[in-house]
């Protein structure tokens, strides 16, 4: 899909809603988690695995996944490490905030009914629409495991959750990969790519999900490659 394709399919075929910031939170020193209340006429869950277009500064474009989303409200992760446009729209965002967006956005689905294990690898505020699906794959009886790389502990997101659904459930797995740790830091170093040459085998045999900035996920597929990982158990959110 070429760029004025793009622009078309966020502007003309999604509908225009203004919602309101009900919850910013600070994550580390790179995230800010912002939750934002639908008005009473729009009711979610919205689909796993979408995304919306927030219209920041009033005119500026930028797409975000939903990381959790219930009847009234859907929750996003911001990275402002880059100090881009958006990132600098919802860095100190407050809450009472208009915020006007188009979507939701479903082009990244979760593929239920394979029977394979599922394994996510993101960094940084890609792990946002990989919550709801390792929710989605512990229903179905599937192992699911997610592969998070980040610079520092502080900055990995839903850490203590994640941590905690790893200690109380045996299908899931979560491996917080550092590239910059501190020397007390106990978990992997490193990049996400080493776990798939470490567990090629368990790789191979599962479904494999990617979102992430684009240097990652051009070295997780070229990794997968190497392993001779199948095509078309390989999905990736595109628009990072």
């Amino acid at each position: 899909m070429n760029i004025i394709a793009k622009i078309k399919h966020w502007f003309t075929e999604a509908p225009y809603v203004e919602g309101t910031v009900i919850e910013s939170e600070r994550i580390g020193s790179r995230i800010q988690k912002v939750t934002i209340g639908l008005p009473l006429d729009v009711r979610g869950p919205f689909p796993m695995g979408s995304y919306i277009v927030a219209y920041t500064w009033g005119c500026i474009p930028r797409a975000y996944s939903i990381a959790k989303t219930d009847g009234g409200s859907f929750t996003l992760l911001v990275s402002f490490s880059g100090g881009g446009a958006g990132a600098r729209y919802f860095r100190d965002i407050t809450v009472g905030k208009k915020v006007i967006f188009y979507g939701p956005f479903d082009d990244f689905p979760y593929r239920a009914g394979t029977g394979r294990p599922k394994i996510f690898f993101a960094t940084s505020t890609g792990v946002a629409p990989f919550r709801m699906m390792v929710d989605a794959a512990i229903s179905e009886g599937l192992h699911a495991t997610i592969v998070l790389g980040s610079p520092k502990e502080g900055d990995v997101a839903f850490k203590e959750e994640l941590e905690e659904l790893s200690r109380t459930n045996p299908l899931f797995s979560f491996v917080p990969t550092l590239s910059n740790a501190d020397p007390n830091w106990q978990g992997a170093r490193g990049y996400v790519t080493d776990y798939i040459y470490k567990n090629p085998e368990i790789v191979r045999s599962s479904d494999v999900y990617i979102c992430g900035i684009p240097p990652m996920t051009l070295g997780v597929l070229d990794a997968l490659k190497k392993i001779r990982m199948p095509q078309d158990k390989i999905f990736v959110q595109k628009f990072g």
